[in-house]
This record gives structure tokens, sequence and C-alpha cells, in this order.
């Protein structure tokens, strides 16, 4: 029985794209993640935002799908940000210095400026 399976779920907000992932993302599930933001960026929001508040955990392959998302973005002039960072993805993220890279901001709400 796998309890482990990706959730992703979208939501457009707006003229910007929520993509909320629930569950860890390891090298099995990135695949899945990349497979679901290339559309997004396909359909052009002024906007993505990766909502990671229920993700506990991601390793080097997440960090990496997460970057392609970032400089595929930047190339079509789309904003590409995180938001809801969990204590351990935080610290993942920042250990490899992602947080100077990434726009990241402490709730979805202050994402979306609402």
């Amino acid at each position: 029985m796998d309890n482990s399976a990706l959730q992703i779920e979208f939501e457009t907000c707006g003229t910007s794209t929520v993509v909320t992932i629930i569950g860890d993302i390891d090298l099995s599930k990135s695949q899945e993640l990349r497979s679901a933001i290339r559309p997004i960026l396909d359909s052009k929001p002024n906007k993505i935002v990766i909502d990671l508040e229920q993700v506990t955990y991601m390793d080097s392959s997440a960090i990496a799908t997460l970057i392609e998302g970032l400089q595929l973005s930047k190339q079509s002039n789309i904003e590409f940000v995180l938001c809801s960072l969990t204590e351990g993805v935080r610290s993942i993220i920042e250990l490899a210095r992602l947080d100077q890279i990434f726009t990241i901001y402490e709730s979805r709400e202050q994402t979306l400026g609402e």
C-alpha cells in the first residue's frame, strides 16, 4: 500500500496559478511534478505560485525540478515563487542557498496580495 502518493492541485487566482503540492518529493515523484508544471507554463499565467505548506521533505531531484521551473518561467516572463515552506523544506532550500534565487513568501495570501 503506497500512502506516499504525491498530490498536486491547481487553482487559478486572477492572473496567477497556485500549485499546491501534498506529500514529500523525492526522485520517484520529481518527474510527476515536472509533468505537472509544464502545462501551466504553456498556459502563460503572470505568476506561478508553488505552495509547499504540505511538503515536509524534498530531495535534490525536487530542488532541480523547481529550479528548472524557475528557469523556464523566466524565459516566458512568468513570475515563479514559492510560499508556505515547512521548516524541513526551508532548511534544505537555505542549505543549498536557493533562498537567494527563489522569491519566497511566508503565506499564500501574502503571495497573492490578499
